[in-house]
C-alpha cells in the first residue's frame, strides 16, 4: 500500500471514537504497514494455540508475533507477560508488542531484563512516522533488536529521545609516513590535482588469482549516510570487522589540490579538518574522497560527496567490494549492510572482466628520476627499530602533451591520472632509509577498477639496476610523436 495511503488510514483511525472498531481497524492497519515492507502477514494465525495472537508476520527468516494495542492507558507488565506466555509455545519468533498509548516504565524494565525471549515496542510516536515513511519499518525493526540483543535495552521512540553522541573507538593507525628533503615528516601530503574519483595504494588484492576459473564477483553497496558523521560511523563499523586498517590509502579530492595519506586514522582525523581545505584557492562548495582497504577475500573502495561548510551534507556515499567469489560465510557482509540500515537491493554479480591490470611502461619513462619524497614505514619483527623506504612521490611523467590523444594512451585507461600533479608510488623491494644515495625508477602502474572508484598502483625500482632487463620485449625505443609507435604494453 502507497505512503500517503497508510498515512490516511491512520488519521481516520484516530478520528474513531467506538474503542472496540478502532481497535480492530488497528490491527488492519499494522499488517497492512507490514505488508508494505513486503512481509507476508496473516491475521489471527493462531500460531500460539490455544490462544490466538492478532498477526504473525513473516520475511526473510524473521517472524514475528505481534500484538496491537490503542486504548486509553499505557501497555503495562500484564501485556508483555501474556505476550510471553504465547511467544513461549512458537519456534524462533520474536514478539511485538504495539501501544499507541506507549508502555509503562515496569514493562519497558521487564523487556529489557528477559533478552532471551525477545519482545519488541513500538510506540504510537514511532507508529505515526511509519505511516508517512514505510519504508523505515525493517530497519526500526532491526535497532530495537540489535539494542535488546547488544546493549540490554528496550529501545522505544528512537532516536530523539535516546540518541547519545559517544566517544568514537581508537581506529588502526599507520606507522607510514611522507618524509621530504625540507620540511617535517607528515601523515599526508597534498600536491596538485581535481575531482578524479581515485586513489593510490601500496599493493591491490587480485581477486582472479585463484585456483578456479573465472572471474570474481563484486557487492555494491549504496549507503544512506547523510552527513559526515554517518560516514565515520560507517568507517567504525568497517573497523570492528577488521576491514579498515593501517593498510588503507585514501586521497581527500577539491577542486584543484588532492591531499593523500596512509591507515584509517589518519582518514578519520583529516576528514573533519575540511576547513582547511575549504581555505585553498578556488575551492568547490563540496569535497570528495576515495578511499581503498582490504577485507576478507578481496578490497572495497569507499567513496562519498560531502559538503564543505558546517553541516557537511553527505551524498552519493557508496562501498564497492571485490572478491574472489561469493562467500560461504555471508554473515559479515550482511551484518554490515544492516548495521547502516541497508536491508534491500543488495547482490552479488559476476565481473566480466579481470579485477586488476599491469601496465608496463615503454623505455624512454623509465628514465630514472629525483623523489620530491619518500614514502617510510617502520619495521615490524626482526626488523624493528630500523625504518625502511617502502613508497617515493614523483613527478607525474604521465601528464605530457604530445602523445596524450595516442590510441595506446586511450587503451592504457589512464586518463584519471592526467590531472595528479604527482604520483605516489609503491617500492616492490624496500630498502633501508638511511644515508645512501639511490636510483629511482618508473616501470609499471596497476590499475584496479570498482563500481565508484579506481586505485593506481605505480611500481617503481631503486638501485642501478632499475628499469627495464636486456630480455624485455619491447622493441623500438624511438620518438615518441612517431607515427606507428606503440607507448604501452597492457596485460590483461
Amino acid at each position: 500500500m502507497a505512503a500517503v495511503s497508510l498515512r490516511e488510514q491512520y488519521e481516520q483511525l484516530a478520528a474513531m471514537t467506538n474503542p472496540r472498531r478502532r481497535g480492530l481497524a488497528f490491527e488492519d492497519f499494522v499488517a497492512d504497514l507490514f505488508a508494505a515492507s513486503h512481509f507476508e502477514v496473516r491475521k489471527n494465525a493462531g500460531a500460539a494455540r490455544p490462544r490466538q495472537t492478532d498477526l504473525l508476520a513473516s520475511r526473510a527468516g524473521d517472524t514475528y508475533l505481534i500484538e496491537c494495542k490503542w486504548r486509553a492507558d499505557r501497555a503495562d507488565i500484564d501485556d508483555v507477560d501474556s505476550l510471553r506466555s504465547r511467544l513461549r509455545r512458537t519456534s524462533g519468533a520474536i514478539g511485538l508488542l504495539v501501544s499507541v498509548p506507549g508502555f509503562s516504565g515496569t514493562a519497558i524494565s521487564d523487556v529489557a531484563d528477559h533478552r532471551g525471549q525477545p519482545i519488541l515496542l513500538l510506540s504510537g510516536d514511532e507508529i505515526g512516522v511509519l505511516a508517512r515513511r514505510p519504508d523505515d519499518l525493517v530497519r526500526l525493526l532491526w535497532r530495537k533488536q540489535q539494542a535488546l540483543q547488544v546493549e540490554g535495552s528496550a529501545l522505544v521512540d528512537e532516536p530523539a529521545q535516546r540518541k547519545r553522541i559517544r566517544p568514537r573507538r581508537p581506529l588502526p593507525a599507520s606507522g607510514s609516513r611522507f618524509v621530504r628533503p625540507s620540511g617535517p615528516d607528515a601523515p599526508l601530503l597534498a600536491f596538485g590535482g581535481g575531482f578524479n574519483g581515485f586513489t593510490f595504494a601500496h599493493e591491490v588484492v587480485d581477486v582472479d588469482w585463484v585456483r578456479a576459473q573465472g572471474s570474481g564477483v563484486t557487492l555494491d553497496v549504496d549507503v544512506p549516510a547523510r552527513q559526515e558523521r554517518d560516514v565515520l560511523d560507517l568507517i567504525e563499523k568497517l573497523a570492528d570487522l577488521g576491514w579498515a586498517s593501517p593498510d588503507a590509502r585514501w586521497s581527500l579530492q577539491q577542486s584543484r589540490t588532492n591531499w593523500h595519506g596512509f591507515g584509517v586514522a589518519a582518514f578519520a582525523a583529516e576528514l573533519v579538518r575540511w576547513r582547511t581545505r575549504a581555505a585553498t584557492p578556488d575551492a568547490h562548495h563540496s569535497e570528495e574522497f576515495c578511499y581503498v582497504d582490504n577485507c576478507d577475500g578481496g578490497f572495497y573502495t569507499l567513496t562519498s560527496t560531502i559538503s564543505a561548510h558546517d553541516y557537511r551534507r553527505a551524498t552519493q556515499t557508496h562501498l564497492s567490494f571485490q572478491l574472489q567469489g561469493v562467500p560461504l560465510d555471508t554473515g559479515p557482509l550482511l551484518q554490515l549492510c544492516r548495521s547502516i540500515g541497508v536491508h534491500d537491493g543488495v547482490f552479488f554479480r559476476s565481473l566480466t572482466d579481470r579485477s586488476r591490470r599491469l601496465i608496463h611502461l615503454p623505455t624512454w619513462m623509465t628514465a630514472a628520476v629525483e623523489p620530491l619524497a619518500l614514502v617510510v614505514t617502520p619495521g615490524e619483527d626482526i626488523s624493528e627499530g630500523m625504518d625502511f623506504v617502502t613508497g617515493i612521490v614523483i613527478p607525474n611523467p604521465l601528464r605530457q602533451h604530445e602523445w596524450r590523444q595516442s590510441k595506446e594512451w586511450e587503451a592504457a585507461g589512464l586518463q584519471q591520472l592526467e590531472s595528479a600533479e604527482n604520483l605516489v608510488c609503491d617500492l616492490g623491494e624496500h630498502h633501508l632509509h638511511d644515508q645512501r644515495s639511490y636510483s629511482y625508477r618508473l616501470t609499471k602502474i596497476e590499475v584496479a577498477k570498482t563500481s565508484n572508484g579506481t586505485v593506481f598502483v605505480p611500481g617503481a625500482r631503486w638501485d642501478r639496476e632499475a628499469g627495464l632487463t636486456e630480455d624485455t620485449p619491447w622493441g623500438d625505443d624511438g620518438d615518441v610523436r612517431a607515427p606507428g609507435r606503440w607507448l604501452f604494453r597492457v596485460d590483461q
